[in-house]
């Protein structure tokens, strides 16, 4: 067997970057010679070499196509603003790696990941480990070095065979099914729900905050005996103009605060948040106090976050599937009626060109072809084809720069400038913002998107 320490990364002779965590993102990168190699047997073994698997921390587990990180970011807000030291985990980053481990909402710091690597390359010896399972049992170290509690778990894809998965959930939570990531995860919404449902465990909760839920989910709890928790079925939400109202059977919760980034469509995350902390979990629970604080604090970056800058008001947005999309096209649809809406976008080659673009035209006026050079996204030309084929307006195309340069010029008050598609879109909005605009963000490798 080779030496653990000699594969150990980076030595300084082979470092590339002037940061040391950013030497080890690229080394991650291919250390496994596959990206996604679903299954728990391998990081199941190393965190057991660990010891991460018995810190008798509660542990909820989010999954679902879209609504994920809403959910994360609501629970991580509520439990902070209750005293607790919650830790998030997340997945991809936008700018910095950081942004994937949080603990009480705050990303850790580079030493606290560094020691974690160490750590985690020490003790899988002959295992190899993907990008995203080295990822997860880092957020594991952190947070038991830390003492978080509880740990908030994001799957990064599917559930059942999730690297999230080799923890065990006290909470199960599944957010909107929709068709993504089909050739993992099956071509059907039923298919996906049996994945995303692999994350319950028998006995343990499951909240459910997709409206209109697969017979699935409510197949397979009942099966393993995990208590339902279904949205319109035991507890229901009702949206108004600056807040919201949530309820349930034995308690009502009225004039919630409504986080700025969640469109009417999207406040079930907000809604299956609260079911999480109001009586899913009895462990779990939070009182009124502390979910309506943590409402009213609850960020999500990149998810319809809306920044004023010289060059205008802009609009960013990871949406890259086609619910996310649909969310997107009907605000987008909307603003038409007060405002030009010129959108910047690229999409990465796995998704569904036309379908997508098609979603989104008749709520922009103008497009603005991004070329964001990566091998993984359809090309410029591509998209730029496609466009024309529906017969949009294509006013250029160029990085991010060139995107603000051509937009920017052509805002007037009233208008709303987008760039969305993808999260590698976002990221390159966002370094071009943290001069131009009002927000700056914590850099690297983003990930599965």
């Amino acid at each position: 067997m080779s030496d653990p320490a000699a594969r150990r990364m980076p030595s300084p002779d082979h470092a590339v970057t002037q940061s040391p965590l950013e030497d080890w993102l690229r080394w991650l990168e291919g250390v496994h010679p596959q990206e996604i190699d679903l299954g728990l047997a391998r990081i199941g073994a190393v965190a057991d070499r660990l010891g991460l698997r018995d810190v008798g921390t509660p542990i909820i587990t989010v999954a679902g196509t879209n609504g994920k990180g809403s959910t994360v970011a609501c629970l991580e807000a509520m439990y902070t603003a209750a005293g607790q030291q919650p830790g998030s985990y997340t997945s991809p980053h936008i700018l910095r790696y950081n942004e994937r481990i949080r603990i009480g909402g705050v990303p850790v710091d580079d030493a606290l990941i560094l020691a974690a690597f160490e750590a985690i390359e020490a003790a899988r010896a002959e295992i190899t480990l993907t990008y995203f399972e080295f990822a997860t049992l880092a957020a594991a170290w952190c947070f038991r070095a830390r003492h978080a509690a509880p740990w908030i778990l994001e799957v990064g894809l599917g559930g059942r065979l999730d690297a999230t998965n080799c923890f065990d959930a006290d909470l199960a939570v599944v957010t909107a099914i929709d068709l993504d990531h089909m050739e993992w995860l099956g071509d059907n919404r039923e298919a996906i729900a049996g994945e995303k449902m692999g994350i319950a465990r028998p006995g343990h909760p499951v909240v459910c905050s997709d409206p209109q839920p697969p017979r699935r989910i409510a197949e397979l709890a009942e099966a393993i005996g995990a208590p339902l928790w279904q949205v319109g079925s035991h507890y229901d939400l009702t949206a108004a103009d600056a807040c919201w109202h949530w309820r349930h059977a034995s308690q009502a919760l009225d004039d919630l605060p409504r986080p700025a980034w969640l469109p009417d469509a999207a406040l079930t995350n907000a809604a299956g948040a609260v079911m999480a902390v109001r009586g899913a979990h009895a462990d779990l629970a939070l009182d009124e106090a502390a979910v309506r604080a943590g409402l009213a604090r609850a960020q999500l970056a990149g998810r319809q976050e809306r920044v004023s800058a010289p060059d205008g008001d802009w609009l960013l947005d990871v949406g890259h599937n086609p619910a996310a999309i649909a969310l997107l096209a009907d605000r987008l649809a909307t603003h038409r009626h007060q405002g030009q809406v010129r959108l910047a976008f690229a999409l990465m080659a796995r998704k569904p060109l036309e379908p997508l673009i098609t979603q989104l035209h008749p709520g922009v006026t103008e497009w603005f072809v991004l070329d964001v050079d990566d091998p993984a996204s359809h090309s410029a030309e591509a998209v730029t084809a496609a466009l024309h084929a529906i017969g949009a307006e294509v006013v250029g195309s160029g990085d991010a720069a060139d995107a603000r340069r051509a937009l920017g010029s052509r805002w007037q008050s009233g208008d709303l400038n987008v760039a969305a598609g993808s999260f590698r879109v976002v990221e390159a909005f966002m370094r071009t913002q943290e001069s131009a605009c009002n927000t700056s963000g914590p850099v690297g490798h983003l990930g599965l998107d």
